[in-house]
């Protein structure tokens, strides 16, 4: 028995994958231009999917080839976000639900980054126990790994020290002293030093004075020399002394107090000049 096949028949079946090329052909020319615009306007996220798609197998090689290039330039471009979450002892918290300018973006924190347009942002964490906190950040484009970081829960109370100590708050700053009262500080020591040399030479000179049995002026031959030696290191420590101990008390009564510790070092050296005498002082910290 022979079958016969109409001419239409065969006609309707070469149409199908005809049309379904073209449709694939369409699609792919439509994902391509609109990847475009939505990448011209930092629309980066939803710019990568229409790259995607217009970079598949079933599209045109002259399209794929295109899309893929920009689907590298756009992926390049997207900036990604790590969220985190710590609670009020400065635990990682896991359990954390996060949502973006409304939209939900993650039921429990990884660590792993999470891809964003850039532009401001408005980021709600909720913890398992109710606890909230919004906090607005800036995504820059291109940037990698972005961390956006909140506490969740109260900060513990503060813990009384033992007798005669402040309170103290864990995980809290420690307050100290201002470096420059610490300057302050090395700087009347000196000072105190250099009166302390200067009454010692004093006392040096006014011995050897009574020794050489001076008067007006005029003391025994080979013993003028050594005194006045010692006269002129004794006015420099009193000089020196007095400068820099006075320099030190106003440090330490008026600088204000600070909130970090600093490594000081000052170093001073004695100066003799005609008629007197005084000190080089030099720090760093």
């Amino acid at each position: 028995m022979k079958v016969r096949v109409l001419p239409g028949l065969l006609l309707g079946a070469a149409l199908v994958p005809s049309l379904a090329m073209a449709d694939d052909k369409a699609a792919c020319l439509e994902a391509a231009a609109k990847g475009q615009r939505l990448r011209g306007s930092h629309q980066l996220v939803e710019a990568r999917e229409q790259m995607r798609a217009c970079a598949a197998a079933q599209c045109p090689a002259v399209v794929q080839t295109d899309c893929a290039r920009w689907l590298d330039e756009v992926e390049a471009a997207l900036p990604t976000v790590v969220l985190a979450a710590k609670g009020g002892t400065g635990v990682d918290l896991f359990d954390v639900k996060v949502t973006v300018d409304g939209k939900l973006v993650a039921s429990k924190l990884d660590g792993e980054g999470a891809p964003m347009n850039a532009g401001p942002h408005t980021f709600h964490f909720e913890g398992a126990d109710g606890t909230s906190v919004d906090q607005q950040v800036m995504i820059k484009e291109g940037e990698k790994n972005q961390v956006v970081s909140v506490v969740l829960g109260s900060i513990p109370a503060a813990v009384p020290g033992p007798a005669g100590l402040p309170e103290t708050v864990p995980g809290a700053e420690r307050a100290t002293s201002s470096p420059w009262k610490t300057v302050g500080w090395v700087v009347g020591g000196v000072g105190v030093a250099g009166l302390a040399v200067g009454t010692v030479f004093g006392l040096v000179a006014i011995g050897d004075k009574n020794a050489a049995h001076c008067a007006d002026n005029l003391c025994d031959p080979g013993k003028a020399s050594g005194i006045k030696s010692a006269a002129l290191v004794s006015d420099i420590g009193w000089i020196s002394g007095g400068v820099l101990l006075a320099t030190g008390a106003a440090l330490v009564l008026f600088t204000p107090r600070g909130r970090t510790e600093a490594a000081v070092t000052v170093r001073m050296a004695p100066v003799a000049i005609a008629g007197g005498g005084g000190a080089l002082l030099g720090g760093a910290w």
